[in-house]
């Protein structure tokens, strides 16, 4: 194995890939050896989704189920925590409450689904931004929880025939 040391690699200043320096198809640029994304870059992606009903009728939060394991590559990088799904409410002036979690750690709480007028399904989509500094493996999972004993909240009420719920997580380069 042959090793190139250089201080700088820079793109040629003119033609049809002027100030780019290309990475043919099939290769990579291995971070173990010391490369490290521009900050913004996303460095990795891992998602879990699944076609399953999820409910629950408690008044605080219950794990759904849900997460991702992320190991993150630099005590630096940003998580970018997203969720989507079809949710369901059964009863008027009640919510239906969704929390992200890293670990045991609350990171962001108080996502609502409100009904004002009887039952209501709804597209769900929630985010937040995390920065764990940490390079250990973590958890990221998602716990909900409604008003009242006498709703029921709901992740794909309808189960396959919803769609799938998701769960992704983006390592960003800090």
């Amino acid at each position: 194995m042959s090793t190139l040391h250089v201080e700088n690699l820079k793109g040629l200043s003119s033609g049809g890939n002027a100030n780019k320096i290309i990475v043919p198809s099939g290769q990579t640029l291995d971070a173990s050896n010391g490369f490290t994304a521009p900050a913004g870059h996303v460095i990795q992606v891992v998602q879990t989704a699944n076609a399953t009903a999820i409910q629950t009728n408690s008044t605080s939060a219950a794990s759904t189920g849900i997460s991702v394991n992320i190991t993150p590559s630099s005590t630096s990088s940003k998580m970018h925590v997203s969720f989507s799904a079809r949710t369901y409410i059964n009863n008027a002036a009640r919510e239906h409450f969704f929390t992200f979690l890293r670990g045991s750690t609350v990171i962001r709480s108080g996502y609502t689904l409100f009904s004002t007028a009887g039952a209501i399904a709804a597209m769900t989509y929630l985010h937040v931004l995390d920065s764990p500094s940490t390079t250990s493996q973590i958890t990221y999972s998602l716990s909900h929880n409604v008003t009242n004993s006498d709703s029921i909240g709901y992740i794909n009420p309808n189960g396959a025939s919803d769609g799938t719920w998701s769960l992704t997580v983006m390592e960003i380069a800090g």
